[in-house]
């Protein structure tokens, strides 16, 4: 089978010739313009043949065109971004965060990237954009979560406000994500579908309308992921979400193990790994052994290996090698 052939039979529940497998991560240095992120990109996947391409964003690109400026401390590979410069900090910045069009800025050069990407893979390989949900953007842009939730609980409607034009910019960016020849998207919630950033309720009200909103422009994509990040996630309030593959760290405190999660959902599940444990860690013996584990608890049906989230730039390269070793040795 090629890529594209045994994402989709996982989707359909159907044989495979062994576990699919997709891991990804950020490359700092590689994430400055629309040609190096997709080069970084391409390369990640031409050495590991991931069956399923999740396309990692610059980690501000959501936040950039409404303000948010970040500086990285040095020039080096393992140097994160930091945000230096945030947009909202009182109650009425809110109305500061107007719709964009997706098309331009930051925004219209990582839909560079994605042509990029599209063109280079030809089809043979599905290709996921990562997209931020509105609230999780919302957070982003003041950069203060303790403020973030103060102001969703006493200045609601200046947030709703905020979120309304996220979401039609977002509903845009994904449109045109789904014409460059995407799958699908990564749909990711952050901090802000776990207990301990926030209650369900909030996210009932803040979270959940303006998600589906977003979702409903990628519904023509077989290869939908809802990741519902962090421990203690709100991963069974995700269970219903239009999508075909749900993404969660298995290993997260508080949260669902994988074959507990089969029993509540015919979704494909994309786990496996511990991220920032054992494939930070080590040895590569251990990372296998986990790896083996997950794939085992499956029980060998609509599952792909991953990770609980983007694996730490420190991450040694040998351990993405051994985790592919052990999809090869189940064909």
């Amino acid at each position: 089978m090629n890529h594209r052939e045994r994402i989709r039979n996982t989707l359909l529940g159907q044989p495979t010739d062994r576990p699919p497998v997709s891991f990804w991560r950020h490359f700092y240095h590689r994430e400055g313009s629309a040609e190096a992120l997709a080069e970084a990109m391409l390369e990640f996947q031409r050495t590991y043949e991931w069956d399923l391409l999740k396309v990692n964003p610059r980690a501000s690109y959501h936040v950039e065109d409404w303000g948010t400026k970040t500086k990285r401390p040095g020039m080096g590979p393992l140097d994160k971004p930091k945000v230096v410069e945030s947009p909202v900090k009182e109650p009425g910045d809110w109305a500061k965060i107007r719709a964009l069009d997706p098309t331009k800025g930051v925004l219209g050069e990582h839909l560079d990237a994605e042509e990029r990407i599209a063109a280079a893979v030809q089809g043979d390989t599905d290709w996921v954009m990562t997209v931020f949900n509105p609230i999780s953007i919302a957070a982003d842009l003041i950069n203060d979560d303790e403020r973030f939730v103060n102001h969703l609980r006493h200045h609601g409607e200046r947030v709703h406000e905020a979120l309304r034009a996220i979401t039609e910019t977002f509903a845009g960016f994904v449109r045109e994500t789904m014409v460059r020849g995407a799958s699908g998207i990564f749909f990711a919630t952050t901090d802000w579908a776990n207990a301990d950033h926030i209650d369900k309720e909030l996210m009932a009200e803040f979270g959940r309308p303006y998600d589906l909103k977003v979702l409903s422009e990628a519904l023509g994509g077989l290869v939908n992921v809802i990741h519902v990040c962090g421990p203690n996630a709100f991963v069974d309030e995700h269970l219903d979400y239009p999508v075909g593959i749900v993404s969660w760290d298995a290993h997260g405190e508080g949260n669902p193990k994988i074959a507990a999660l089969r029993q509540r959902t015919q979704k494909t599940l994309l786990t496996g790994v511990d991220h920032e444990g054992t494939f930070v860690n080590g040895p590569a013996a251990a990372v296998q052994e986990e790896a083996k584990e997950a794939i085992q608890e499956s029980g060998g049906t609509r599952f792909i290996l991953g990770p609980g989230c983007a694996v730490p730039a420190v991450a040694p390269m040998a351990h993405f090698q051994a985790v592919r070793e052990v999809t090869l040795a189940c064909a």
